[in-house]
C-alpha cells in the first residue's frame, strides 16, 4: 500500500511537470518537490535516533488510520538513493526537505551529544543530491521536536527553547552549510503554536508565548548563520509561513473587509510582521492586550530583518465575515472570523476549495505588504491539493 501511494505521487509529479512544461514562465523560475523528515524517512529509531513528539502522538491508539504509525513510512531514510534517481529522471532539480532534530541531537538540549551517524547520513545524501544536479532547500524544524524536551519540560513553551534550537541549527549549519545554500528555520510555526497551546489550561496566553519563543529561536538561528556561515557559503535563510487568500464575503461591507484583514493578521502577520517590521500586528495587540508578549528592544533588533526571502505555503482560499464565538481567551475566538466558500468553487477530497486565482491574489498581497519595499523574492514552498474522490489528480 505504501509503495502504491508513492507510485501515485510520482505519477502525479510527472503530470505536473508535463503541465508546467507547456506553460511559459520567466527565466530562472524554479520547480521542485517537497517532503518532510517525519512524513517520509521512517527508520524512527535507526542509527540512534530518538523519538519525536510526532512519533509519540502517532503511537497513541486511534491517532493514525488503522493504528499504523509511520515508523517505516516511505522508508526514505534507507531508500533515498532511489528518490534521488526518481527526481533526476523526472527532471526535478530542486528538492525541499527537512532534517530531523531528534536524529541529529537525540537529547535535544544545548550542549548534548551530537549523533554523528545522522550527520554522516545527511552529508552523504546532500553529496548524492549535488552529484545528481539537485539543489536542496532544507527545513530545520518541521514539527518533530525531540520528545525528551517535551517530557522534561523543555519544549516550545520553555524559555530555553530558543537556545536549544540554536544549538541544533548551528550544528546543521556547521556540518551541512557547504552543501546547503537555502535554509528554512521553521515550517508553518502557527500550527505548533495553536495546537501545543491548546493542550493545557493556559489557552489564553500559551499559544502566544510559544510563538514568541519560536520567533526568538528563528532570530537566533538567522543571526548565527549570518555571523558565521553566510559570507562563506553565500546561502539564504528565512522561515516558511502559510496563508490562504482571504476575501471579504461581501466586499461592500466594511465589517467583512475587517474580518478578512483580521484573519490575515492572526494567521500570517502574527509571524511575518515581527520578522519584517519588528512587532506584532496592531489588530492583535488591540484584541489581546497584555496576553500578547512584548519584544524587548534587544529581541526586536534580533527578529526584525531576519529574512532573505518570503517563503509561503498555500492551501486554499475563503470568504470571511465576523464570527459568533463568545468565549474569551482561545485563539480561534480571539480571531473570531467565520469562513465559507463560493458555490462555484470546486472542492478537494477533504473539502478544501480549489481557487487557482487565489494564489495570484495572495502573491499580490504579499508583494504589496511585505516584499516590495524589502526587495526580496517570494518562494512558494508548497501548493496543496488532495486527490479527488475518484482518485483523479486536481491540477
Amino acid at each position: 500500500a505504501e509503495y502504491m501511494g508513492i507510485k501515485k505521487m510520482r505519477i502525479f509529479v510527472l503530470i505536473c511537470l508535463v503541465f508546467f512544461s507547456l506553460c511559459k514562465f520567466p527565466p530562472g523560475f524554479k520547480f521542485g518537490a517537497a517532503t518532510s523528515a517525519f512524513q517520509i524517512e521512517g527508520a524512527w529509531l535507526d542509527d540512534d535516533k530518538a523519538p519525536s513528539v510526532a512519533d509519540n502522538m502517532f503511537h497513541l491508539p486511534g491517532t493514525a488510520k488503522d493504528n499504523m504509525a509511520p515508523d517505516v513510512g516511505a522508508n526514505s531514510y534507507h531508500l533515498y538513493p532511489q528518490d534521488i534517481a526518481y527526481m533526476k529522471n523526472s527532471s526535478i532539480s530542486h528538492y525541499r526537505l527537512s532534517i530531523s532534530w531528534p536524529r541529529i541531537v537525540p537529547r535535544g538540549k544545548a550542549d548534548s551529544v551530537i549523533n554523528m551517524k545522522a550527520v554522516e547520513h545527511y552529508r552523504k545524501m546532500f553529496l548524492d543530491m549535488k552529484a545528481a544536479g539537485i539543489t536542496p532547500y532544507v527545513t530545520l524544524f518541521h514539527g518533530d521536536l525531540p520528545v525528551v524536551l517535551s517530557l522534561m519540560g523543555y519544549g516550545t513553551i520553555d524559555p530555553n527553547f530558543p537556545n536549544n534550537f540554536l544549538y541544533y541549527a548551528n550544528i546543521s549549519f556547521f556540518y551541512f552549510g557547504d552543501l546547503v545554500n537555502h535554509w528554512f528555520t521553521f515550517n508553518e510555526p502557527i500550527y505548533m503554536s495553536i495546537f501545543e497551546g491548546a493542550k493545557e489550561h493556559e489557552r489564553g496566553t500559551k499559544p502566544y508565548r510559544i510563538a514568541h519563543n519560536v520567533l526568538l529561536a528563528h532570530g537566533l538561528a538567522v543571526d548565527c548563520y549570518r555571523k558565521h556561515y553566510q559570507e562563506k557559503h553565500k546561502g539564504k535563510i528565512g522561515m516558511v509561513l502559510d496563508s490562504g487568500m482571504n476575501y471579504p464575503k461581501d466586499s461592500n461591507k466594511p465589517q467583512d473587509q475587517e474580518a478578512a484583514n483580521r484573519i490575515f493578521d492572526f494567521m500570517l502577520g502574527w509571524f511575518a510582521e515581527p520578522i519584517f517590521f519588528g512587532d506584532y500586528p496592531a489588530r492583535m495587540r488591540k484584541r489581546l492586550g497584555d496576553r500578547l508578549p512584548t519584544f524587548t528592544p534587544e529581541q526586536k533588533k534580533l527578529v526584525k530583518g531576519s529574512f532573505d526571502f518570503f517563503a509561503i505555503n498555500h492551501y486554499s482560499s475563503s470568504l470571511c465575515e465576523d464570527g459568533d464565538c463568545k468565549k474569551d481567551g482561545e485563539f480561534w475566538c480571539d480571531m473570531n472570523v467565520s469562513t465559507s466558500a463560493r458555490p462555484e468553487w470546486k472542492k478537494t477530497a477533504n473539502g478544501w476549495s480549489i481557487v487557482p486565482e487565489g494564489l495570484r491574489h495572495l502573491l499580490g498581497y504579499l508583494f504589496n505588504k511585505y516584499t516590495k519595499d524589502a526587495k526580496v523574492p517570494i518562494y512558494i514552498c508548497l501548493l496543496y491539493t488532495s486527490d479527488a474522490a475518484d482518485d483523479t489528480p486536481c491540477v
